[in-house]
């Protein structure tokens, strides 16, 4: 029995919605980053969702928590604002937040999970976030276009070994790109210089500098055949691909393994042979 006078159901869920949409959410201090928990990142998670980087649904079971999906949306809110795609909430995001909360600039359309840009028709990539760490390992092109896309593996499960081998100039090696366990991008090399990946080659049987035509990608796998790629490192290296494939009109028989372009034959096998390549151009296609 309802008492005369006290708010029915339907009130009292309109009254709430109305305060909760009244709920000023601003952005939390700086210094936060993957792992923390608390009110700031409870904090920052608001903030993230009323910018549309992140949807209610995606906080609901971890709310001040700084998991994979929070990083992934600080990534996005960086890149967007033109700042280093770090994943670390720090001064100048806090400035950036800040700034785009206070702004009253209409919200992006909310994220879409997959390798599509929020907003774009199916099958249009935009680069996904990569952190920079430079390599000297380069040289130019000598004026030849990028029109070819070479996977490795790196021979080991090391991912910060492998990227301090490729940023160490004793080494002479280096790649674009590298794609650690846990799909994290990092940039080593410019697309529009020269990697050392690939050393001598031959492109459907033709001898050639593919070096200086083509994007080095390292995946973290030692190669054995036996231990998995992630499923995390299929999905970055999707968006990758066909951000790269798209960016530079390299045709899909010209994404290969080191392993079809090396030479003399059978000096490489890599990506391993538990890679899914079917995955992969399914996914990119």
């Amino acid at each position: 029995m309802q008492v005369r006078g006290s708010p029915s159901p339907l009130t009292t869920r309109v009254t709430t919605a109305r305060t909760a949409s009244a709920t000023q959410v601003s952005a939390p201090p700086a210094g936060l980053r993957e792992g923390d928990k608390g009110p700031k990142v409870k904090q920052l998670q608001d903030a993230l969702v009323k910018l549309r980087y992140l949807t209610a649904a995606q906080v609901a079971t971890g709310p001040g928590i700084f998991g994979p999906k929070t990083e992934t949306a600080v990534k996005k809110f960086q890149a967007d604002h033109k700042l280093p795609t770090t994943g670390f909430y720090g001064d100048l995001t806090h400035a950036a937040l800040k700034k785009a909360l206070t702004s009253g600039k209409p919200a992006p359309k909310p994220p879409v999970e997959g390798p599509t840009k929020p907003g774009s028709k199916p099958g249009v990539f935009h680069k996904p976030p990569v952190i920079s760490a430079p390599s000297p390992n380069y040289n130019e092109r000598g004026g030849k276009d990028i029109d070819t896309i070479i996977l490795h593996h790196t021979a080991s499960n090391d991912g910060k070994g492998d990227l301090a081998w490729m940023r160490n100039p004793k080494s002479q090696v280096s790649a674009h790109y590298m794609l650690d366990r846990d799909g994290k991008i990092y940039q080593l090399v410019n697309d529009q210089k020269r990697a050392w990946h690939a050393g001598a080659g031959e492109l459907h049987g033709v001898p050639t500098d593919v070096n200086g035509r083509s994007i080095g990608i390292e995946i973290v796998n030692d190669g054995s055949g036996k231990t998995p790629f992630t499923d995390a490192q299929y999905k970055a290296l999707t968006q990758l691909v066909g951000y790269l494939k798209q960016e530079y009109k390299v045709p899909m028989n010209n994404i290969l393994g080191h392993k079809d372009v090396a030479v003399p034959k059978g000096r490489k096998n890599d990506p391993a042979a538990n890679f899914d390549w079917n995955r992969l151009r399914k996914g990119i296609s």
